[in-house]
């Protein structure tokens, strides 16, 4: 139970730091701060994913030889006492970080993509692109007009 308990407040330690940096995620794209805010942030996620990613397999290989398939069942199976009860409460606190930061990584994505359309927007604004005609043939045009350095944006 030892070390169940160990897997899950490491596992809450990695959520927690997680969340705390897809919030400054979302702050940095809702207030338009720099890009180094954003590349920052990013750079400080990889590695934590990295040891999430191994406290999960740690907790797999676990309930594999446990032969249990979650961490709730095997809770559930062990006796009544104060490492049930802190087991019940991290994997509980746990459960909420990790759906919290579903949330966040929800929120940052739709962050970026419409950070993403601005700029294209921004872009093809200052190189005067202009969208064809949908309906129409092809017209001319001039020599600052042809230059794109995106295609138009529908």
């Amino acid at each position: 139970m030892d070390r169940v308990i160990k897997m899950l407040r490491e596992q809450m330690i990695l959520c927690s730091r997680l969340s705390e940096i897809f919030d400054n995620l979302n702050s940095a794209f809702q207030e338009a701060r720099s890009g180094f805010d954003v590349t920052s942030s990013v750079q400080k996620v990889e590695p934590l994913m990295r040891e999430l990613s191994k406290n999960d397999t740690s907790i797999s290989e676990f309930l594999k030889a446990a032969k249990v398939e979650n961490l709730g069942t095997f809770i559930e199976q062990q006796s009544a006492g104060v490492e049930r009860s802190v087991a019940e409460r991290l994997l509980n606190q746990v459960s909420g970080l990790q759906k919290r930061l579903r949330h966040q990584i929800t929120n940052v994505a739709r962050l970026m993509v419409n950070s993403k359309k601005f700029i294209d927007y921004n872009i093809n604004v200052m190189s005067q692109t202009v969208a064809d005609d949908i309906y129409g043939s092809k017209r001319e045009l001039g020599q600052h007009q042809r230059r794109r350095v995106f295609d138009a944006n529908a």
